[in-house]
């Protein structure tokens, strides 16, 4: 299948029913997390706390709130305890277990150095902290109705959203993890046919000034094997623990392909659009855009900090523009042979010809069209680049200045 470099234009899920919690698993969830499987909005453990001392009789002493504060505290710890052992049963090999080893799989630890108890302490308070920013949105396209999840990135109303479900929408309703709705309106989307892009959708909800968000990470993500923990709904009630197969290489999914992307072991039932996907210390390392072979695809959270605020500024995201299309040669040598060139393109002005094959652009290899592509989405207009090229066997090297989306 032919794939393109020269165009950046942006182009039945229904809420799965709720379900009581099974006995055994009311002893470890956290207070905070039971309210999502009832009727009513989710519970905050402080406000549990106060309505239930506003109840007691008036000889209610401070032993009683110290009783409370126990009681929620022990729900955390368990929680803490049964992650920890999830996770040593995900990450150990066959026999570890008995042996009493705490995780870590040979060449592909958990995380090296610290035990899955401590891991499974942090997850637990910090899935508790981000499923507060985790949202649904209910999404129409005419006589189509579609459910996804979205991520509170600004406290003024600001939230991304998998741009596949939110392009196109003609009104997109927003549920916080309390149960209250909002209108929302789409800021602008970042997805492209045909070439790279980030996959997200900028959703922006009104009347809102302190709305939880997740920290946006600026640090590269965890390599594989690393844990990664998806959350299901808001405030992360529903959550499954996985880990990642491979981290930061551009993916094709479907038309889409997806800067960077994590891939994770998590089915898209697991991890389905829109989740916000936490890593071991509970940072938030991605939100899931994607799928390849059944499995979740997330862009990850450098490069939705940067979508978010161009988003927010001027409701596209800016992308360098090569001006070829071509396809991957299998080789040798390994490349992308281009099959036509844009008039007044960038390539054209560089001298890049039809039959060519693109090998390299500022010194890295280009073993693939997608390769191409996600080099060019980190490069603005204006950027200039060294890009390398076999014709006729012989090795060249052509400058080009990027111009701006066609």
């Amino acid at each position: 299948m032919a794939a393109y470099a020269d165009d950046y234009d942006d182009s039945s899920d229904e809420e799965p029913a709720s379900r009581p919690l099974p006995a055994e698993d009311r002893l470890w969830r956290h207070p905070s997390e039971l309210g999502r499987y009832g009727t009513g909005p989710l519970l905050d453990p402080a406000a549990v706390r106060r309505h239930w001392l506003a109840s007691q009789p008036s000889r209610a002493s401070a032993w009683t709130a110290g009783l409370v504060g126990a009681l929620l505290a022990t729900g955390l710890v368990a929680l803490g305890t049964h992650l920890a052992s999830a996770i040593t049963e995900r990450f150990s090999p066959p026999g570890d277990a008995a042996s009493g080893s705490t995780g870590g799989r040979a060449g592909g630890s958990a995380v090296p150095g610290r035990p899955a108890d401590e891991i499974g302490a942090t997850l637990a308070a910090e899935i508790a902290s981000a499923g507060r920013a985790v949202v649904y949105l209910d999404i129409s396209r005419g006589t189509t109705q579609l459910r996804c999840l979205g991520v509170g990135v600004r406290p003024d109303g600001m939230i991304l959203a998998p741009a596949e479900d939110v392009a196109g929408a003609t009104s997109v309703m927003v549920m916080l993890p309390d149960g209250t709705y909002y209108v929302g309106d789409v800021v602008g989307t970042d997805l492209a046919v045909r070439s790279a892009s980030s996959g997200l959708a900028l959703v922006h909800i009104n009347g809102v000034s302190d709305l939880p968000v997740a920290s946006l990470a600026s640090q590269a993500p965890p390599g594989p094997r690393a844990i990664a923990v998806a959350l299901q709904d808001p405030g992360g009630a529903s959550f499954t623990v996985g880990s990642l197969r491979t981290s930061g290489a551009t993916t094709a999914t479907g038309q889409t392909i997806l800067v960077d992307a994590l891939e994770t072991d998590l089915s898209t039932s697991d991890a389905p659009p829109g989740s916000a996907l936490l890593g071991a210390n509970g940072q938030l390392i991605g939100i899931v855009t994607g799928s390849v072979g059944g499995r979740a695809l997330a862009t990850p959270a450098w490069v939705a900090a940067s979508v978010a605020a161009q988003l927010a500024t001027r409701g596209s995201v800016s992308h360098g523009w090569l001006g070829i299309e071509g396809v991957t040669e299998l080789g040798p040598p390994r490349g992308v042979q281009v099959t036509s060139v844009s008039p007044g393109s960038a390539a054209q002005r560089s001298g890049v010809q039809p039959g060519d094959e693109i090998v390299s652009v500022d010194g890295h290899p280009v073993a693939s069209m997608t390769d191409l592509q996600g080099m060019l989405y980190f490069s603005p207009p204006g950027t200039r680049l060294s890009v390398g090229i076999v014709r006729d066997g012989q090795e060249r090297v052509l400058e080009a200045v990027l111009g701006g989306q066609q």
